[in-house]
């Protein structure tokens, strides 16, 4: 098992480090600092599973845009986090997140949940707060799509925080139009509610620097 690390300094990985690279059956452990450095190690040579923290979700989104369809199709992404939140399940799901790693796991149980997290034995989507919610995974992972000017300087608007009145006012339009207009970009961006719009409307695709 081929092991890519996003260290980060907001929450570091160090000890999580020093675990897979004291184990037999982790090949390789590679550890990056910020975006280059990812990128790099994933196209350099094989990667089999990438390690970010709960602070580096953002970060995660932001680098699967800069990844060779190749490589991101047979890469599984884990987030390990001292605090495994409700929210930030949810949030590494619609990321696209393969699993949670909870840091506060035995330490003898970190590899096997690495391997059937792998092998698709265990994934976030069978955790019970993501169940319960019927969501899409990774709805938060792609460019966002629209049907015309208008619908993408309305869902411009969305992303700034402006209400449907505030929006028909500054555009001209009647708020039924708005709301429809609304509703049909969250459709055809396959998305659930109106946050995920904003959401992916902010999205900034810069790679940033872990630090």
């Amino acid at each position: 098992m081929n092991v890519l690390i996003c260290n980060d300094r907001a929450e570091p990985l160090d000890s999580l480090i020093g675990i897979l690279e004291n184990n037999r059956d982790v090949t390789s452990v590679k550890v990056a600092t910020n975006g280059r450095h990812a990128i790099d190690a994933l196209h350099s040579s094989p990667i089999d599973i990438s390690i970010s923290s709960g602070t580096g979700l953002d970060f995660n989104r932001m680098l699967q845009r800069h990844i060779a369809p190749t490589v991101a199709a047979s890469l599984t992404r884990v987030v390990a986090t001292q605090s495994p939140t409700v929210p930030l399940f949810v949030k590494a799901h619609q990321f696209g997140f393969n699993n949670v790693l909870p840091l506060t796991t035995p330490e003898e149980k970190i590899v096997p949940s690495l391997q059937r997290t792998l092998s698709g034995e265990e994934s976030i989507k069978d955790h019970p707060s993501v169940k319960a919610l019927h969501l899409t995974p990774g709805a938060l992972t792609h460019s966002i799509s629209f049907e015309d000017t208008n619908d993408q300087h309305i869902v411009e608007l969305v992303g700034v925080g402006l209400s449907d009145h505030e929006i028909a006012e500054a555009l001209n339009l009647s708020i039924q139009n708005v709301r429809n207009r609304v509703a049909h970009s969250i459709r055809i961006n396959q998305l659930t509610n109106r946050t995920q719009l904003a959401l992916l409307q902010n999205t900034n695709w810069q790679i940033p620097d872990f630090a």
